[in-house]
């Protein structure tokens, strides 16, 4: 059993696991070996129950219900399953709709690859080329970590869609730093470019480099015409970052994970 500083013990798949105090169930189920699907998770982002994929059948000692496990917090004694028919069930159905509406994203593919989902199961597909799945991750990290809000949610159900903040043609907001980009699981962001071409149009002071930008090398100048793969700062930036976007370097000062 894996024990962590204030912990608390559940029960995952009859196997003991535990996690921290305040945690959410997913990174806790997942840390101790669970293979939970999910679409909108990533660290360090407010969860948002987006997806619904992350679907876990929970008994807290009073009731017993399925519910999606990166909004749930940990409490003592929580007996949580992974598996089970009615779980699955419900899965399948969730991947269905995904399908439908994204049936072009290869992580939509996949995961129904992996929990035998095939077709829709005569659902409706409005668009058999779109690839967003509304995951909401650009939207939010954007907003909770770069802090520049310039994408957000547009139109109602079968419209919805992410769109540039107050639908700005131009993004004026975005300041091209490619978290969108990195976190999008569909590949299908293209603010950054955008917002590229608008910073190339600056003249000597104005043109900061995107990570002076972003608030991690304030002062900070491009040198290199806005080609950060061959910019010595962009992979500098990555290495620290370990993996994942540079952005989630800003967490650290304001006490994330």
């Amino acid at each position: 059993m894996t024990t962590h500083a204030a912990g608390i013990e559940f029960v995952l798949d009859d196997r003991r696991a535990a996690g921290s105090r305040g945690e959410m169930l997913l990174p806790a189920a997942r840390r101790a070996g669970a293979r939970i699907p999910s679409l909108c998770h990533v660290d360090g982002l407010e969860p948002a129950a987006a997806c619904r994929v992350c679907l876990v059948d929970v008994d807290d000692g009073r009731r017993r219900r399925i519910v999606t496990a990166c909004d749930l917090p940990l409490r003592e004694g929580l007996r949580v399953r992974t598996t089970g028919r009615k779980l699955d069930r419900l899965r399948r159905s969730v991947i269905r709709l995904h399908l439908a509406r994204a049936p072009a994203s290869r992580e939509i593919q996949e995961l129904a690859r992996r929990f035998g989902v095939e077709g829709t199961g005569g659902l409706r597909i409005p668009d058999p080329a779109q690839k967003c799945i509304l995951c909401g991750l650009c939207v939010r990290v954007c907003g909770q970590i770069v802090g520049a809000h310039a994408l957000g949610a547009a139109g109602r159900g079968a419209h919805r869609r992410v769109a540039p903040a107050f639908e700005e043609d131009d993004a004026r907001e975005c300041i091209g730093c490619g978290a969108c980009s990195w976190i999008c699981p569909s590949r299908c962001i293209e603010m950054e470019p955008i917002a590229i071409e608008r910073l190339r149009a600056r003249w000597g002071e104005q043109r900061a480099c995107r990570y002076a930008l972003l608030g991690l090398t304030p002062g900070a100048l491009c040198t290199h015409d806005y080609e950060c793969a061959s910019c010595p700062v962009d992979h500098e930036m990555f290495d620290r970052a370990a993996g994942r976007h540079p952005a989630f370097l800003l967490c650290a000062g304001r006490g994330k994970p």
